[in-house]
């Protein structure tokens, strides 16, 4: 029977790490590549040499390690799964030293379904993982110890040890060999004392020696260690609550019941299940952000230029943050749609086209896609470097870096440009592309040969000028002033003055891009004229635009129903939500 369940849960762990698994690489896959972006995973002696010169290094070293193939989101999210059923059956052979509960089997679960919860949240570093896994690993080894008198030596030498290479958990290590030992009662009462004694001194001094070795770094930096929170100043109460159920469930084996009835063990065992099961989907309901998930989706599609996809995502849920709403018009305007089409989508003003800067680590970086493929190339500089700078960990991003050697090789600065590609160099999936790159420095046929560079360098701002969030008209302004063929900053321009209802410029902006427009007006312009034209003239059929009959239909209707009815808006939003006219009576 005992054998029977522990069958069930060599089962259990397996299909726990497939729904870790399908859920992260899958479902939730754009939070791990939003983590591998703000980190620059080097292969090389100095990196190794910065990152384990403190204590928990190590577990941050190779947290960092495993967080770069997030690039690829499946493979990040197997290493994550495996992870997390490895420390389920670590914690299982540690709690069996306590007390052989196979009903109670499922209780090992609870640090590992903890973690997965946490790691929801995109803030949560895998080094934290890492250094949990570390600290049972040391503990397996000092449970293979038979000698009680070599497993005390062992366990004093092992915690300087296991705080240099893992941070905090070595007090979690600690603490079950105490309690392992108190359960063994294999020594007497003052060895067990002296033991704890001996263990408390150094869980003590180890921070207040390193404190005087690393002077820099706060006391509380130095008790935790590795850095399982990406802000530094923040050490979570929940990582501590993860630890105490690591702690807890051994010694719960010990007390619960043991039950010879093989019908009492399967009720335990399946009602245990089933409240874990209730429990953790709970706990990742309430965790899990599906509204930065869509974002970051819609980032990634922007960062790899799969502009359909952008669209593609659009069509399925509207977009409604300023954020999500601007990379869905960078998107229609690189497919040439956003004059015809912006005002089918939901759009929130101007921040929806070209968002403002803000002070952190996130926005600029997204945000600045919009400036560098708008010809910007100035500003998105100045958006990644101030990113990276921001990372509240202190980390590279191997993005920032990618964009800072784009934006330099495209002002012709290779000297700077070839500093961030050597540094790309000895990364793992950014190499191929920094080498490539690399053939091309100082090669001016080869670079204007590269559509994207050679674009940006035909229409990127020649005059000097300081970014100012209230001048954004004026900037796209001197933009196409210095090349009237230039599409994406002329249609920028006219959507601009749409959304923020600047109709007079708009219609002072307009002759400027006939060339461009083509024969046939945009829609959104259409809208836009024959409203102009409406508010001096009764008779929308003489508009000397060629507007289309179905916008001068369109147009009588909207102005019957708006100057008919009080409460206009909800008749006019099934049939004309898609008009600029609605936009400007009733969208902020």
């Amino acid at each position: 029977m005992n054998k029977q369940i522990q069958y069930t849960g060599l089962a259990l762990n397996m299909l726990f790490g497939l729904c870790v698994f399908l859920f992260l690489g899958y479902f939730y896959r754009y939070h791990l590549v939003y983590q591998e972006q703000f980190q620059m995973f080097l292969f090389t002696s100095d990196y190794l040499a910065e990152t384990t010169h403190k204590p928990g290094g190590f577990a941050d070293y190779a947290g960092r390690f495993f967080t770069q193939f997030y690039y690829i989101p499946w493979l990040g999210a197997l290493f994550i799964a495996l992870l997390l059923m490895l420390i389920q059956r670590q914690l299982l052979k540690i709690a069996d030293n306590f007390g052989k509960k196979p009903a109670f089997m499922p209780l090992t679960f609870i640090p590992s379904l903890f973690y997965w919860i946490l790691l929801c949240e995109e803030h949560y570093m895998l080094a934290g993982v890492i250094s949990l896994v570390m600290a049972l690993m040391a503990m397996q080894v000092y449970m293979q110890i038979d000698s009680k008198r070599l497993r005390i030596v062992y366990a004093l030498l092992m915690l300087p040890m296991l705080y240099w290479l893992a941070g905090g958990t070595y007090v979690v290590f600690a603490i079950l060999c105490i309690l392992l030992e108190i359960n063994a009662k294999e020594i007497t009462r003052m060895d067990i004392l002296l033991y704890t004694i001996g263990c408390l001194v150094l869980i003590i001094a180890l921070p207040l020696l390193a404190r005087g070795i690393w002077g820099q770094y706060p006391l509380s930096k130095l008790w935790s260690g590795a850095n399982y929170y990406r802000y530094q100043t923040i050490f979570p109460s929940t990582i501590l609550l993860l630890w105490g159920t690591v702690i807890l469930v051994p010694v719960l084996f010990r007390y619960l019941p043991s039950f010879t009835r093989p019908g009492t063990k399967w009720i335990w065992t399946g009602a245990l299940i089933m409240a874990l099961g209730f429990l953790t989907n709970k706990g990742i309901i309430r965790m899990a952000d599906w509204q930065k998930e869509e974002i970051m989706t819609y980032d990634y599609y922007i960062r790899k230029q799969q502009w359909d996809e952008v669209i593609r995502m659009a069509n399925q849920k509207t977009p409604m943050s300023p954020l999500s709403v601007s990379f869905l018009n960078l998107a229609l305007c690189k497919q040439g749609l956003m004059s015809d089409q912006m005002f089918r989508y939901f759009q929130n003003g101007p921040e929806g086209l070209m968002p403002s800067f803000v002070r952190d680590f996130t926005m600029p970086m997204m945000a600045g896609e919009v400036y560098y493929h708008l010809g910007f190339v100035n500003t998105a500089q100045r958006f990644a470097f101030e990113a990276m700078e921001a990372i509240p960990d202190f980390q590279k991003s191997s993005r920032a870096v990618k964009r800072l050697a784009e934006t330099n090789l495209v002002n012709g600065e290779y000297v700077v440009a070839g500093k961030y590609l050597r540094m790309l160099q000895h990364t793992l999936y950014y190499r191929d592309w920094a080498n490539k790159t690399w053939t091309v420095l100082r090669d001016e046929k080869k670079i204007e040969a590269n559509p994207e560079w050679s674009h940006l360098r035909r229409y990127r701002t020649q005059t000097d000028f300081l970014f100012s969030e209230q001048e954004k008209e004026q900037m796209l302004g001197v933009l196409l002033q210095q090349d009237f063929t230039n599409r994406m900053a002329y249609e920028y321009l006219m959507a601009y003055c749409l959304l923020t209802k600047d109709l007079q410029h708009f219609f002072s902006y307009y002759p400027l891009g006939k060339e461009i427009a083509g024969q046939q007006i945009p829609l959104s312009y259409q809208e836009a004229l024959i409203y102009i034209w409406g508010l001096s003239n009764n008779d929308p059929t003489t508009i000397p635009y060629p507007v289309s009959a179905d916008v001068k239909r369109r147009v009588q209707e909207y102005g019957r129903v708006y100057t008919n009815y009080q409460n206009s808006e909800p008749m006019l939003k099934n049939q004309f939500s898609d008009t600029y006219w609605y936009y400007l009576h009733f969208r902020k």
